[in-house]
């Protein structure tokens, strides 16, 4: 008896192909496994947590900094990369990269300490060569983008053979591609379903990601600096989010953190801790206005995974010193008794 064996066969549309040869982008690297991340491989050593994918891009202007020849950069993840200038001629988007901002609500503490800059990417200048490449794609032409992050994330929920998978979209920049609304047609979602073991429905109406990955072991999880509505909408989307407190936020930055408290979030807490692995027990945010919260804090750096952790608590992260970052500047917390101040506020460490 003969046994024949059926070899499923995928079809990349056209224009996602061409955007993936003009920017050197492909399936399987454009989103970053925990093989090649540190933060997200954490998450393997629990057997209740999924593993996740992360996609990396430049944050906040520095596109912009990296396509222009004058800049003079010390550190070697911040300085000017020739082929990305070229990328961003070829492809007319010098007048878009003006306006572009990566990371519209961060501090410049923040700006400054991103851990974009920080391990391999100050030694190998390729980390922010392929970083700038994606963010480039985005800006270019961000429908096929994102069509081309459904094939990757179908690539690695294909390695899993069926189990969950996490997925962060937001890694290294606050990009806005959980709102884009993309097409697929009837073929295309058939292929990716059979290729991938997916089960996405059709539709005749363009979908944000996760709406397409709705009937999937998918979770989309992020952290954000933004204002509660933007919260709020990314969480429309049944997307799990972390808020962030930007301690050096002029005037908000307490203020912000209630609210976003208040309104059912967690909340993600820098501190320049002394001692690896000792936290707080409670942190208590107080506002100009009066307002004041007490939380329960967890250790944030055991695993990323954060819909793990309850709503309404503080993740401590432990501060980590990027290239050409100070661990000492006012987006940190210091890990010290007593209040201290932060942006229209204060923020006491509870032991």
């Amino acid at each position: 008896m003969t046994i024949l064996t059926t070899y499923r066969r995928l079809t990349i549309p056209n224009d996602v192909k061409q955007l993936f040869a003009d920017y050197s982008l492909s399936i399987s690297g454009l989103m970053t496994g925990a093989a090649s991340n540190a933060k997200i491989s954490k998450n393997l050593k629990f057997d209740n947590i999924p593993p996740a994918v992360i996609l990396h891009h430049l944050p906040d202007k520095q596109i912009s900094a990296v396509i222009n020849k004058d800049n003079a950069a010390e550190s070697i993840n911040r300085r000017y990369v020739e082929h990305l200038a070229e990328l961003s001629k070829n492809f007319n988007l010098t007048d878009k990269l003006k306006t572009y901002s990566g990371c519209p609500w961060s501090s410049s503490g923040c700006r400054r300490s991103c851990l974009v800059y920080s391990g391999r990417s100050n030694i190998f200048k390729a980390v922010q060569y392929a970083r700038g490449r994606r963010t480039l794609a985005a800006i270019d032409r961000p429908a096929e983008y994102v069509r081309g992050l459904i094939y990757s994330i179908g690539h690695h929920y294909k390695k899993q053979a069926g189990g969950a998978l996490s997925v962060r979209l937001k890694g290294t920049d606050e990009n806005n591609l959980h709102f884009k609304k993309v097409s697929l047609s009837v073929n295309e979602i058939n292929n990716i379903n059979s290729y991938y073991g997916l089960n996405i429905n059709y539709s005749d109406k363009p979908r944000v990601i996760s709406e397409i990955f709705k009937n999937d072991s998918i979770i989309f999880y992020e952290y954000s600096k933004a204002p509660l509505t933007y919260l709020k909408r990314l969480t429309a989307l049944n997307i799990d989010v972390t808020a962030s407190l930007v301690a050096d936020r002029p005037t908000t930055g307490a203020a912000d953190a209630i609210t976003a408290i208040n309104a059912g979030y967690r909340l993600a807490v820098p501190i320049a801790l002394n001692k690896a692995g000792r936290i707080p027990r409670r942190l208590i945010i107080s506002d100009d206005t009066g307002r004041r919260v007490s939380i329960k804090c967890y250790n944030g750096d055991l695993f990323d995974y954060r819909p793990a952790n309850k709503k309404q608590c503080a993740v401590i992260l432990k501060a980590k010193k990027s290239a050409g970052g100070d661990i000492l500047s006012a987006f940190f917390i210091a890990d010290k008794l007593g209040p201290q101040t932060i942006g229209g506020g204060t923020i006491e460490l509870i032991y």
